[in-house]
């Protein structure tokens, strides 16, 4: 009974030219689990010839369009090795922008949608996933269109960039578009957080402003939300998104524009402090810019700009004087001038630096930098080694899989911060472990004695990148032997 029931469907399949029959037939077909067992049969072929023909007629409907290339993508979920291939063969209906996702009412076919996105590379596309984030009211949609901006994108500004267009020509027709912009943001924001920390993104330029101008440029027309929920929830996830920004990329801590989109949420309150609702996350953030003053004071550098941040993220000056007061007393490893510095809340003349002074100071932790810059890349040279591990552990103690899993996580995300932090010094290595090289003694100390002119290097040196990827001058010298 069941393989009469397949025949029928696949004959229906084949035959309709009833779209919407077509999409039931389908539905039908997965649901009797037919598709794996009769992929090969000529008529589930001639049912994807339809809608592949569809996709790519320019005089289809919009929603057909869209419909079509859902249809083709859902055909084919249980077929992944077929289904690339079923996609480019579609390949011509993305040679112009797709119609608005929003046409297509479920979720499952914008989902569907997104997916061939996924699979499709087209100079217009990164503009429509962001358009469609822009629009999407389901998770999944949002979250297959913001990996496709991520895995795509040269870095976080750019996303930011992409999203802030998206979302100035949004004007939802609702009776509170601001409360109905701001839960859009919202939900923007959380997968936006998610996919970036995973990611290995650069941070690229200003970071913090752009944040802070999507939040404002979204508002712009129609004023600040004025739900109390709305606003709680938006301030909680714009500093959990700052805070993940911080922890995944910590050069970012050190920049006191980094934490300037809290300044607009700070304005939905009239409360001496943050409310108690949303001080969980905004601690997160007085622990972030502790860390980078505790970070930026052991190089003997105070950065007034970020310790003015330390008021915004606390919520009160009190609060956030008697914090600066505790820093300067538990970390007795910084100069005094700094810990005096901390505790009065004010550059005190003889540390005031000039900027061929700050300079120095920077210059100082290079070398330091440029050593962990080695054993980090000597770190992510053994991709393996999690691997190995993991598979060890499933065998010997499972339970400690996704301990270790986690720590290697927070070890990859440590490691991307120094190469960030590297880049930002401009510090790069010239050569690499194990490699033979002409011995040059402006780059390398030989361990031992010379013994011809070929050596190999048993440490890189460290050096200063300049304009083209051309080596600068040299921070620490490498060893060879």
């Amino acid at each position: 009974m069941a393989e009469d029931q397949s025949e029928l469907l696949l004959d229906a399949f084949a035959t309709t030219t009833d779209s919407a029959e077509r999409v039931r037939t389908l539905t039908d077909l997965m649901t009797v689990k037919a598709i794996p067992k009769r992929a090969d049969d000529i008529r589930f072929g001639l049912g994807l010839d339809k809608w592949v023909e569809l996709a790519n007629q320019t005089s289809t409907a919009p929603r057909d369009r869209l419909l079509a290339i859902a249809e083709l993508v859902r055909a084919t979920q249980q077929l992944k090795k077929r289904q690339p291939g079923v996609v480019k063969r579609a390949q011509p209906a993305f040679l112009q922008p797709l119609p608005p996702l929003t046409l297509l009412e479920d979720a499952e076919d914008r989902l569907n949608v997104a997916r061939a996105c996924s699979m499709t590379e087209a100079p217009w596309l990164q503009t429509y996933r962001a358009d469609s984030i822009a629009n999407e009211a389901a998770p999944k949609p949002r979250a297959e269109l913001m990996e496709g901006i991520v895995a795509r994108a040269e870095s976080i500004s750019e996303v930011l960039d992409l999203l802030q267009t998206a979302f100035d020509g949004v004007q939802p027709a609702t009776e509170n578009p601001a409360e109905s912009l701001a839960k859009r943001l919202v939900k923007t924001l959380d997968v936006f957080r998610s996919k970036a920390l995973s990611s290995l993104l650069d941070a690229g330029p200003e970071v913090g402003k752009k944040l802070d101008s999507f939040i404002r440029s979204t508002f712009a027309t129609t004023g600040r939300p004025k739900d109390e929920a709305v606003q709680m929830d938006l301030t909680r996830e714009v500093a959990l998104t700052l805070h993940d920004l911080v922890r995944s990329r910590f050069s970012l801590a050190t920049e006191p524009q980094t934490f300037q989109a809290l300044q607009y949420c700070r304005a939905f309150f009239q409360s001496i402090s943050w409310p108690r609702e949303v001080q969980p996350e905004t601690d997160l953030l007085v622990r972030d810019v502790s860390e980078a003053l505790v970070m930026l004071g052991r190089m003997g550098v105070p950065n007034q700009d970020l310790l003015n941040r330390l008021e915004l993220t606390c919520g009160i000056k009190e609060r956030a004087r008697v914090v600066a007061v505790q820093l300067a007393d538990k970390h007795t490893e910084i100069d005094e001038p700094i810990r005096a510095w901390l505790r009065n809340g004010r550059m005190v003349s003889t540390i005031a630096a000039s900027d061929v002074l700050q300079e120095s100071l920077l210059a100082s932790v290079d070398e330091a930098l440029g050593m962990a810059l080695i054993e980090a890349r000597a770190f992510k040279g053994q991709s393996d080694s999690e691997q190995r591990l993991t598979n060890s552990l499933e065998i010997f103690d499972p339970s400690l899989v996704a301990v270790a899993r986690g720590v290697y996580s927070q070890s990859l995300a440590m490691l991307n911060a120094i190469e960030d932090l590297a880049k930002r010094r401009e510090l790069d290595l010239f050569g690499s472990v194990g490699e033979e090289v002409e011995f040059s003694p402006k780059y390398f100390d030989v361990l031992g004695t010379l013994r011809g002119t070929r050596v190999v290097i048993r440490r890189p040196a460290v050096v200063k990148a300049v304009v083209n990827g051309a080596i600068g001058t040299v921070v620490k010298k490498g060893l060879v032997e």
